[in-house]
């Protein structure tokens, strides 16, 4: 087929599908696409995508041996409104978004099959692209089965009183040849499963789309061909392929993702622990890329295929050892500071749905830990309340940071279900220059495909693109308005930067307006650069001369004030506001290792809902320790080498303590007591404090105080990793 044919073929079948793309994808594949991350910068060839369809379907996979588009591994045949994909992008290159659009409407029809003549509304969130040399672009539309065994001797060893239990982490720069991860002779793995989604593909395996998955018995005869020399056992299992732009983090002394699955399933010699040969894990280690680009933009699909992978990988294992039901937690120590707020973001959507299906339809226990994030302080939501608009205005300051060479982004949102007409959002820049949009419905939004919205664009005086501003009826029942500006030093010098200083958003209305039944929520996205990524990103933040940042003996200030916009309160992790997972915040202990835990109290950055469900739901459930003192920050665990150690802050830390504890629990549980604590996503089933606290602690700390698992008598100096 010549490269003239494809171009018709996929001009009529664009009559067939058509695909809405948010602003997000309309900045970093438009005006915006020279200032984003080189992976998306770069005319990349493999394209990934999370697709949403209005209604529910089954049997996605469609049948013939497509070369244009694929599934990654997919879970189960129910019904999903939420599925991953990786579409191949057409000879021509991916000039703007509309070619985009175009490109993923064609794919997606392909992988839909002949039976589907048109899908409405159909919706897609763009992720990082694959890399030619992690994607299996030869295998069929979806992955074949592993080469995987259960381990014939596992039943004995564990006798009949426990029973297999699964834990699975998603995280960055997982070592899973640790020791730690193994069992007590040190020469069996309990990692059944590990998918590195971003190493080289290896081109006999076709049991991953992208990427590369060791199972057991090939970690086991790496550990016992290399034994202690862990370098050189990564380098020849192909762990350390990952290596574009930022090197690949398996190489580092630390990282986040060692860090958490020590604390989660981590069994040291030197700790005298003896490793659960029950507990089974599962790993996927996420693409360096995701931990980036901290906006939000760019991870939905691989995020997707982790949870699918994980299910699909579960079901295996509790086939292979004669399991009913296998219980599974896993923990996703992840988040980002944007987003609804309500579990209606995209990706906390389908983690939802999956989790929902999963524990329902297939009458599985499932846990997903997440963590309540560390934004508290930083300065990065606002509320705008009815009393603010009493002048017919409300004002809100967003500092934005000079050296900054990333984009930054505010979302504001406006209570589902309320009709916006007559608003309108003004962007001045520090010298008065302005910019105006619309949040009014008309018909002119309304002919786009998808959501109703309209963008604008912000230009400088040479008439260059330097920002965005869009208001979108975000999935039909939620209107946003989100401003993007580009960094105030590009890496590329050659184009132009924004100003920097403090940015005024002015909020309006018109006397054809509704008032606000409930607060407009404002947050800007994240763009802390962690774990020394080299983005050379610095946080934008909300700069208000009535927000009391100290107290009165020069303390940081841990209440909000009074009729103040920015808020402490609410600054929730943007992931963890859906019903299914169980979000953990962070405490710090009041006097050191051994103190009791009624006196722990929340640590300064760990964010929280509040107190009024009428603002944002969702609330934290419980909490464990992040920091073990005031002034010893952070905890212990395992670096990226048998024996190292790493010192890591943030709730990241705390989540897993309450992953480790719950997938203990489910061990010898009864089948009653788990049904019954699952409503709660098995809040009930955690040990720990339970004392009546305060309102504002109980809000931040959620119902129970769970213990941390201690690590007695370390006291080295190990490599820190910044809060994750």
């Amino acid at each position: 087929m010549t490269a003239g044919d494809i171009q018709t073929e996929d001009a009529q079948r664009l009559d067939q599908i058509r695909i809405y793309l948010s602003p997000y994808e309309k900045w970093n594949f438009g005006e915006g696409k020279c200032y984003s991350f080189p992976a998306i910068r770069h005319d990349a060839e493999f394209i990934t995508a999370l697709a949403e369809f209005p209604e529910p379907r089954s049997k996605l996979g469609a049948s013939g041996q497509s070369r244009r588009a694929w599934y990654p591994t997919l879970w189960s045949d129910y019904k999903l409104s939420f599925v991953p994909f990786v579409v191949r992008k057409p000879l021509e290159p991916i000039k703007n978004v509309e070619v985009l659009a175009k490109t993923l409407g064609v794919g997606l029809r392909e992988l839909l099959g002949p039976g589907v003549d048109k899908i409405e509304r159909a919706r897609a969130r763009i992720a990082f692209p694959v890399q030619p040399r992690a994607m299996h672009s030869k295998q069929g539309q979806k992955p074949s089965g592993p080469d995987w065994q259960p381990d014939a001797g596992l039943p004995g060893r564990i006798g009949t009183e426990r029973r297999i239990t699964i834990l699975a982490v998603i995280d960055d720069g997982l070592p899973f040849a640790h020791r730690n991860f193994r069992d007590a002779s040190g020469t069996r793995t309990r990692v059944e499963f590990c998918w590195l989604q971003a190493a080289d593909a290896l081109e006999q395996q076709a049991s991953v789309l992208f990427g590369r998955e060791y199972v057991r018995s090939e970690i086991d005869k790496y550990i016992t061909q290399y034994g202690d020399d862990e370098d050189t056992l990564y380098r020849m299992a192909g762990a350390t392929s990952d290596a574009d732009e930022l090197g690949s983090l398996i190489d580092r002394h630390a990282t986040h993702g060692a860090h958490v699955m020590d604390l989660a399933t981590g069994y040291a010699p030197e700790r005298d622990e003896i490793p659960p040969e029950e507990i089974r894990i599962i790993a996927v280690q996420l693409p360096n890329t995701i931990a980036w680009d901290t906006s939000g933009f760019g991870k939905d699909m691989y995020m997707l295929s982790a949870l699918h992978y994980i299910f699909e990988r579960a079901d295996r294992i509790a086939a292979g050892y004669g399991i009913d039901r296998a219980r599974l937690v896993i923990n996703f120590s992840y988040g980002f500071s944007g987003g609804r707020h309500d579990g209606g973001t995209e990706l906390e959507a389908a983690l939802d749905e999956l989790v929902t299906l999963r524990r329902k339809e297939a009458k599985s226990p499932t846990a997903l830990i997440l963590p309540a994030g560390n934004t508290f302080l930083d300065r990065l939501h606002a509320r705008v309340r009815e009393e603010d608009l009493k002048t017919g205005e409300a004002k809100l300051y967003w500092r934005i940071q000079p050296n900054d060479r990333t984009p930054s982004y505010l979302e504001l949102w406006f209570a589902c279900g309320f009709d916006p007409k007559g608003y309108t959002i003004e962007l001045y820049d520090p010298r008065g220059r302005h910019e105006t949009i619309s949040v009014t419905p008309d018909e002119e939004m309304k002919k786009n495909e998808g959501d109703p919205r309209r963008e604008v664009s912000l230009r400088n005086e040479g008439g260059k693109p330097i920002g965005q501003i869009s208001a979108d009826y975000h999935r039909r029942d939620c209107w946003r308005v989100l401003l993007i500006v580009a960094p105030t030093e590009p890496d590329d010098q050659t184009l132009p930067g924004i100003e920097a200083g403090k940015w005024t958003i002015v909020i309006k209305r018109d006397g054809t307006a509704a008032p606000l039944d409930r607060p407009i929520e404002c947050w800007i996205q994240r763009s802390a650069d962690p774990e020394s990524l080299r983005s050379g990103s610095r946080q934008s933040y909300f700069d208000h001369l009535d927000d009391i940042r100290y107290s009165d003996q020069g303390d940081l200030k841990e209440t909000d004030t009074d009729n103040c916009a920015v808020r402490r309160f609410g600054s929730l992790n943007g992931l963890a506001t859906g019903t299914t997972a169980l979000v953990v915040a962070g405490y710090r202990l009041a006097n050191g290792l051994g103190s009791s835990l009624k006196e722990v109290r929340p640590a300064r950055y760990s964010s929280a809902g509040t107190e009024s469900t009428s603002q944002i739901a969702r609330g934290i459930d419980c909490a464990s320790m992040s920091d073990r003192s005031r002034v010893l920050p952070g905890t212990w665990a395992a670096g990226v080498r048998s024996g190292s150690l790493s010192l890591v802050q943030g709730t990241s830390t705390a989540a897993p303590f309450v992953a480790r504890q719950l997938v203990t629990t489910f061990v010898t549980a009864t089948d009653e007591a788990v049904a019954t604590a699952e409503g709660h996503n098995y809040l009930g089933l955690l040990c720990g404090d339970t004392s009546p606290q305060d309102p504002q602690t109980t809000t931040r700390l959620g119902a129970v105080r769970v213990e941390p698992h201690w690590q007695p008598g370390l006291d080295p100096k190990p490599s820190k990793v910044s809060s994750a």
